[in-house]
């Protein structure tokens, strides 16, 4: 199996959580997110791959810079944004990275003011980001990499037009989307959004 390579605090702290070794899907969501290129990957379960977008972010990112945001973590529901920030509680311990949350039921503004001070990972949910972009509560000129957790999901009916609004205001960087196997949509928005990209499934 391929080495993993990460920062040595990383792979201190994914041992110590019992997270090591990453199985094959693991290791290939790391390499996709550090390859700076466009990936879909498709899984069984989505939860292996959280932990290794995580680390792949924090290694990626290493510390806090500038006031914006370098990477976006789309999910569908404020259950997923918790588990992510947790995971960044953990694994980045040793960082200065801010990590914030934005979906429905806090209230707007605080939010924005959380993220207006300062941000280097948000992690949404569409709607309560694309009301934020309305209120200019974020800033996306910044980022880097946009992961769709639940590519599926974030494209049904719905949810697809904040998305791809979203999509629209970070032409040409990274876009790093997990589904389900067979996830339905994300072929044609990669098409659009993410041309060219790689596809790989993991029974």
């Amino acid at each position: 199996m391929p080495k993993l390579k990460l920062q040595q605090e990383v792979l201190d702290l994914l041992g110590s959580m019992d997270l090591l070794p990453f199985n094959t899907a693991q290791i290939k969501v790391t390499s996709a997110y550090k390859s700076g290129q466009n990936h879909w990957l498709q899984l069984n379960s989505l939860d292996v791959a959280r932990p290794a977008i995580v680390a792949s972010t924090i290694h990626t990112l290493k510390s806090s810079y500038d006031d914006v945001a370098r990477c976006l973590i789309l999910v569908p529901d404020s259950e997923i944004a918790d588990h992510y920030l947790e995971l960044f509680n953990q694994l980045g311990k040793h960082t200065d990275l801010r990590v914030w949350t934005a979906y429905q039921g806090p209230k707007i503004l605080d939010q924005k003011e959380n993220i207006y001070f300062g941000a280097d990972v948000v992690i949404a949910t569409p709607k309560r980001l694309n009301e934020l972009l309305n209120i200019e509560g974020f800033n996306s000129a910044a980022v880097q990499t946009l992961v769709l957790d639940s590519a599926n999901q974030l494209l049904k009916v719905g949810a697809i037009s904040f998305t791809q609004r979203i999509s629209d205001s970070i032409p040409n960087k990274q876009k790093v989307s997990i589904s389900i196997i067979g996830g339905k949509g994300v072929d044609v928005y990669m098409d659009k959004f993410a041309y060219p990209f790689t596809s790989e499934t993991f029974e």
